[in-house]
């Protein structure tokens, strides 16, 4: 789904992201940190490291989880006006219209290990689409009508391929919702997996009022109405997972919260 907002909407979304941020810093000093959902309040959490400032080829670590053989590539093309910049010049009134078209492409790759030595293949695609436009209309030079907007569409796919023989790969697809993204990942087996976002931070005192409603902060995986695991990708980052899981389940579910970690956040 396209996603088109105001000149307005986008200044107050980056409000809220840089309000949620230095929340998310404030934990150095107090234990602010995005909530669970009830299903893992007893599941341990396993705080990431590595996330921040991370460079490639730099290990991620999460539980007895690492991440090694990373390459990343990222693509930016930028096109001005594709349907054609337009000026209308009346006399005493001018109009100017704007238009320009970018597209960043992201593409990860990594090889997870659990404690075991069990291993996973997790590769990751973004691709956003960004159109932004702008209009200006003078009267007697005077600027009377200035505006602009923007519509943007997100697409994210990814895959956990586990080196076991016999164990199945998993898919995660990720798109345009509205507010945030929202998604599904499935197995070979059929086995399907529903993506909800985490919009919750908590801290000593219980949970804290969010600067806006429904930001993601993080997504939680649910089976057939149970969630099994859940990933923070605000701040440093955070994976739980559903005790008394498989080994062989936790790791394609940490595989499929590494590739939400690795993932750049949209612009």
């Amino acid at each position: 789904m396209n996603r088109r907002s105001p000149a307005s909407p986008p200044l107050a979304r980056m409000l809220a992201v840089l309000s949620t941020a230095l929340l998310l810093t404030a934990c150095a000093v107090t234990t602010v940190q995005v909530q669970p959902p009830p299903a893992l309040a007893t599941a341990t959490p396993l705080a990431v490291a590595g996330r921040q400032g991370w460079l490639p080829g730099r290990e991620l670590r999460f539980g007895d989880y690492a991440t090694r053989a990373l390459t990343q590539r990222q693509q930016v093309q930028t096109q001005a006006c594709p349907q054609g910049c337009s000026r209308v010049e009346l006399g005493v009134y001018s109009r100017r219209f704007d238009e320009a078209l970018r597209t960043t492409t992201q593409r990860v790759g990594l090889t997870l290990v659990d404690g075991q030595g069990a291993e996973a293949d997790v590769q990751l695609v973004q691709r956003i689409d960004e159109e932004r436009r702008a209009w200006i209309t003078r009267w007697f030079g005077v600027p009377s009508d200035v505006g602009s907007d923007f519509v943007r569409n997100i697409q994210v796919l990814g895959t956990v391929q586990p080196a076991k023989a016999g164990q199945p790969g998993w898919r995660l697809a990720l798109a345009d919702t509205g507010p945030q993204l929202s998604g599904w990942a499935e197995n070979d087996l059929g086995q399907r997996l529903t993506l909800s976002p985490l919009t919750q931070l908590a801290g000593p005192q219980g949970p804290i009022a969010m600067p806006v409603r429904g930001l993601a902060l993080g997504y939680a995986f649910e089976r057939d109405g149970r969630t099994v695991a859940a990933v923070a990708t605000s701040g440093g980052g955070t994976v739980w997972l559903s005790p008394g899981l498989h080994a062989d389940d936790r790791l394609a579910l940490a595989g499929l919260a590494a590739l939400l970690l690795v993932r750049a956040t949209e612009p």
